[in-house]
């Protein structure tokens, strides 16, 4: 691996000796993680992700879901679609300020 390792959402050169398994873990912190640069770069001419090509450009996409600090959370299954949190608007009875 790389002194300078792979950023998730920027293009990555191969280096000599880089595995799939070893970006994915650098960037993910997740070497199963492969799976999805796999799937995101199948189609870069010369992409061979058993044989990565020193030089060969590759995407580290945004992970549509990253698990928490500690080991909780995995796949959302969702997996590729985006989500939004929209915050709650709490709207106080006015018997609360009688208390």
């Amino acid at each position: 691996m790389s002194t300078t390792g792979p950023v998730i959402g920027q293009p990555y050169t191969i280096r000599d000796g880089d595995t799939i398994t070893e970006i994915a873990y650098v960037a993910y912190g997740d070497a199963r993680r492969y799976l999805e640069l796999v799937a995101h770069n199948s189609g870069v001419p010369g992409f061979n992700p058993a044989r990565l090509t020193p030089g060969l450009v590759i995407d580290v996409p945004e992970p549509d879901y990253l698990p928490l600090p500690g080991g909780i959370g995995g796949f959302r299954a969702s997996a590729g679609r985006s989500f939004r949190v929209t915050p709650v608007q709490h709207t106080p009875d006015p018997s609360e300020a009688t208390r």
